[in-house]
């Protein structure tokens, strides 16, 4: 299971949520030290590098720090796609 190039993170993790589920229907069996690594090597490099960055203490911490750095590397992209748009606006 990899998350598909313009999948969004919220449809990603619900895939991922159902896998897990199954797995661990307590969500007590699998510890975080299993859970993290394998939600973190299906995601976008991005995302991955970032939750590596803020090594979150349990997957519904990291779940919403991926939900974070994907708004925000959209936000910025459509920043980056409206600045040149302005640009030409005022010339």
């Amino acid at each position: 299971m990899k998350q598909k190039k313009g999948e969004f993170t919220t449809i990603f993790i619900n895939k991922f949520m159902r896998v897990y589920r199954k797995l661990d229907q307590k969500k007590t069996e699998i510890p975080k030290e299993i859970i993290l690594p394998m939600y973190k090597q299906t995601l976008k490099l991005s995302i991955a590098q970032k939750l590596h960055e803020k090594d979150p203490d349990d997957i519904e911490q990291a779940f919403k720090i991926a939900k974070r750095v994907e708004w925000r590397e959209n936000f910025l992209k459509e920043e980056i796609e409206e600045n040149p748009k302005k640009k030409q606006d005022k010339d």
